[in-house]
């Protein structure tokens, strides 16, 4: 979806506390599973940024970080938690170049609104298998890991001992 609103909070909300926030735009791509949509088994949509690839270099560049060739590398063998990597598109008149999935900014909007939204936008791509299964496998990977307290030490794998 692209040119999308949503609400972003300004802060952590508190039990009863105001909230308080900015309506920001973004493009998005849709998390949600299409059977728990299609058997109306959620009332809101999971809904992460999209970003051109470039665009995603600039802006990370302009916060003073480098997204080099080694790491747009790693991004594209999917070995950046955090991040999935689209390729370029062309279907039904749209294209879009290469663009990478954030999902270290999730967003949730009803599905009434997002409906309505895609109804209203006209024409919209939409990502086909194998290619769904895998960004949703690159998210799950992202939410699923488990940080240990204490690895297996490098050097008990590095030779047998004895």
């Amino acid at each position: 979806m692209l040119d999308f609103d949503v609400f972003v909070p300004r802060h952590p909300i508190a039990q009863g506390g105001r909230l308080e926030g900015t309506i920001e735009t973004f493009d998005l791509v849709v998390m949600t599973q299409t059977c728990d949509i299609a058997h109306g088994k959620v009332a809101s949509l999971l809904l992460c940024p999209w970003w051109d690839l470039w665009r995603f270099v600039e802006a990370v560049k302009a916060k003073g970080e480098n997204f080099g060739s080694d790491l747009r590398e790693s991004l594209r063998r999917g070995n950046l938690p955090g991040y999935h990597l689209l390729n370029e598109v062309s279907q039904d008149g749209i294209e879009f170049g290469v663009g990478v999935v954030d999902f270290h900014e999730v967003h949730t909007a009803p599905l009434d609104q997002v409906k309505a939204f895609a109804k209203s936008a006209g024409k919209r791509l939409r990502l086909r298998p194998p290619y769904r299964e895998h960004l949703a496998q690159a998210f799950a990977r992202f939410f699923m890991r488990v940080g240990l307290p204490v690895d297996v030490p490098r050097e008990k794998v590095k030779k047998k001992p004895g």
